[in-house]
C-alpha cells in the first residue's frame, strides 16, 4: 500500500537570506545537513543524483535518488522533484518539495518548507503514523544541522 505524507515546517536561522540561499543551492553544503545522505553529484543543469540511507524500525533502506530543481525564484523560492528507489525497486519514493525564504525583522531568515512524499513498496507497508514520526525526526535533524552551518559559517564571496 502506498503512503502519502504531507510535511510542512518552518524554522528561523540567524543568518542573512543571501547566505541561506547560497547554502541551499550548494549540493556539497546541503549533503552535510540531510540525514542519511552520503553522496551527491551533479548530472546536468539543476539535476543531481544522491545516495540516501533511511532506517525504519529494523529495516535500513538505501535509496538511489534523482533530485531536480523544477522552479526557482532566486533568493526567495525553490521547488524540487525527487524520485528514488531502493535496489530492485523494493521501495520507491517520490516527492515534490517547496522551500520559501523570507527575512525576519532581526535580520535573519525564515525557511518554510513543505513536501508531498509518496512511498510505495516495503516501506510503504509501514503505517503512516510511523513514517510521519520518522519524517518529523529527520526534519528536526536537518533543521539543527542547517541552522548550525548557516550561523557559524563565514560569509562566502
Amino acid at each position: 500500500k502506498d503512503q502519502v505524507m504531507q510535511i510542512e515546517q518552518s524554522f528561523t536561522v540567524n543568518a542573512p537570506r543571501s547566505r541561506v540561499w547560497t547554502l541551499i543551492r550548494d549540493p556539497e553544503q546541503m549533503i552535510t545537513c540531510v540525514p542519511g545522505c552520503d553522496s551527491i553529484e551533479e548530472t546536468g543543469p539543476d539535476t543531481y543524483k544522491a545516495a540516501v540511507v533511511v532506517s525504519v524500525g529494523p529495516i535500513k533502506a538505501r535509496f538511489s535518488m534523482t533530485i531536480k530543481v523544477i522552479e526557482e525564484t532566486v533568493m526567495e523560492y525553490v521547488r524540487t522533484e525527487s524520485k528514488g528507489e531502493e535496489g530492485s525497486r523494493a521501495s520507491v519514493v517520490q516527492a515534490i518539495s517547496d522551500m520559501r525564504l523570507t527575512d525576519t525583522p532581526e535580520g535573519g531568515t525564515e525557511i518554510h518548507y513543505s513536501s508531498t512524499v509518496e512511498i510505495s513498496g516495503r516501506l510503504g507497508r509501514y503505517g503512516s503514523g510511523m513514517m510521519k514520526k520518522i519524517a518529523t525526526k529527520l526534519a528536526a535533524k536537518f533543521e539543527d544541522s542547517f541552522r548550525t552551518m548557516a550561523e557559524t559559517q563565514e560569509e562566502v564571496c
